[in-house]
């Protein structure tokens, strides 16, 4: 996950202003998964070379937070429900 084209992108995608980090996500990335947690919902997208997770308030039903997963290890709430090999391969 730390490739080089992953920093790349996620440097591009970290230098967007927040509503166009909405729109590339919208636009170009593909929902693996969402998760609940409690006031919110997180949406985990394939952005390109890495993964973004969306927090979208329950009771507002706006997005509030979009962030870069940096590491694996924070794809863990995710693993178990979807497969991360074909995707990986294709990137």
């Amino acid at each position: 996950m730390h490739s080089e084209r992953n920093q790349e992108g996620a440097s591009h995608f970290h230098g967007l202003p927040y509503q166009d980090q909405l729109n590339f996500v919208w636009q170009q990335g593909k929902l693996l998964e969402a998760r609940r947690i409690p006031g919110f919902w997180l949406h985990l997208y394939s952005v390109n070379a890495f993964f973004v997770e969306m927090w979208v308030c329950q009771r507002r039903y706006d997005v509030t937070l979009v962030r870069v997963l940096e590491d694996l290890h924070e794809l863990e709430p995710y693993v178990d429900k979807i497969s991360l090999e074909g995707l990986l391969s294709d990137q």
